[in-house]
Parts: C-alpha cells; sequence; structure tokens
C-alpha cells in the first residue's frame, strides 16, 4: 500500500471518529489535567490511558499560550522597558518573568 493511500485512510478514520465531551466538576478535570502534565501527555490522551485505550500519540511539550490586544501588548512593552513593535522581545520578558514566577511557588 503505497503512503499516500495509508495516510488518506487515516485521515479518513479520524474523520469517522466520534468526538465525546464531558460536563465533570472542575476537580475531577483539574485532577486529569493535572495527571497529564505530569506524564506529558495531553488530557485526550490521559483519558485513553485512563480507559485503557491505545495512546499513539507521542509525549508532548506542554505549552503555555494566551491570548494579548494591541494596548495590552504595549502596556506590557512599556511595563518591560522595550518597545511596543518588538512582540518577540515582550515574549522573552514575559517567559522571563513566568519563569520567576514559577520558580518562588
Amino acid at each position: 500500500m503505497s503512503d499516500a493511500k495509508a495516510k488518506w485512510q487515516r485521515q479518513e478514520q479520524a474523520v469517522r471518529a466520534t468526538q465525546m465531551a464531558f460536563d465533570l466538576s472542575s476537580e475531577v478535570q483539574k485532577s486529569i489535567k493535572k495527571q497529564a502534565i505530569d506524564q506529558e501527555l495531553t488530557p485526550s490522551d490521559m483519558i485513553r490511558k485512563i480507559l485503557e485505550l491505545d495512546v499513539k500519540s507521542k509525549k508532548t511539550r506542554q505549552r503555555l499560550s494566551f491570548n494579548l490586544n494591541d494596548e495590552e501588548i504595549a502596556l506590557l512593552a512599556a511595563r518591560f522597558g522595550v518597545d511596543a513593535d518588538d512582540k518577540r522581545a515582550v515574549k522573552q520578558r514575559v517567559a522571563e518573568l513566568l519563569i520567576a514566577h514559577s520558580q518562588r511557588k
């Protein structure tokens, strides 16, 4: 079977997959998310592991992300003493602040 055909079949199976969403207490969700982080898995993969289903994805490097509007970027740039147009510098300073914060905890 060609690689293209195998890839197409995997994509077709993914399209046919059924997504399940659960409205669980925040305590249960937090517990599962913490376990996932501790095991370097996504919450989805952690649920698969709990259910003793195959977990095919590789361990993930967890990323933190959030959205900033232009005004907030300008505010942070002023706070950090960098140019508001230099989003990379703002991002670097935010990363440094988050690292320092986590080390204090």
